[in-house]
């Protein structure tokens, strides 16, 4: 329920992610963020985390036609914002940033609430490795030094651990 006592019956989470003209200065990009988080607002939406617009080289150079005249971006100011918003608003937003000649990309995706930040894991040895005279300087040279070694897995069943072995590694 919402602040009016109504039910929102089709309420779904999506993030855009958007990429800003080069040429404005950073208090400008985070108005321009800051303005789409109001348009999000007055649809009815529901605010759930974003990162702020922070300027960055694009992997690859991008054109948006503006006045007839296509005008080639390498740089620009990237950001994002998650939030919860009924399914049939989502065109009405999109409407708004088609239109404004500052925003170079912008995408638009359903999502899941929870964090879905992409963090690089380091493969897990089981302890009984370690018990079979194995010296963590061994290990290190098989695997490389970003390894984790867990000795609580084999204390904590739920915990998932997978056994590296040298021809993994080569």
């Amino acid at each position: 329920m919402n602040e009016n006592n109504e039910t929102i019956v089709d309420s779904r989470v999506y993030e855009i992610s958007f990429i800003f003209d080069n040429k404005l200065d950073e208090e400008t990009a985070l108005a321009k963020s800051n303005a789409i988080k109001q348009s999000i607002a007055t649809l009815g939406g529901g605010f759930i985390s974003e990162e702020a617009p922070y300027l960055r080289e694009l992997a690859y150079e991008m054109t948006r036609v503006v006045n007839n005249v296509n005008i080639r971006f390498n740089v620009g100011y990237f950001g994002w914002i998650k939030f919860e918003l009924d399914a049939d608003k989502v065109k009405d937003l999109e409407k708004g940033i088609k239109l404004d000649e500052e925003v170079v990309r912008y995408l638009v995706v359903q999502t899941v609430r929870e964090n879905t930040v992409y963090t690089k894991r380091a493969p897990v040895i089981k302890a009984e490795s370690l018990v079979n005279n194995e010296t963590d300087d061994m290990i290190a040279e098989l695997v490389g030094d970003d390894v984790a070694i867990d000795p609580v897995a084999e204390i904590v069943p739920d915990v998932v651990t997978t056994e590296v072995t040298s021809e993994e590694t080569k």
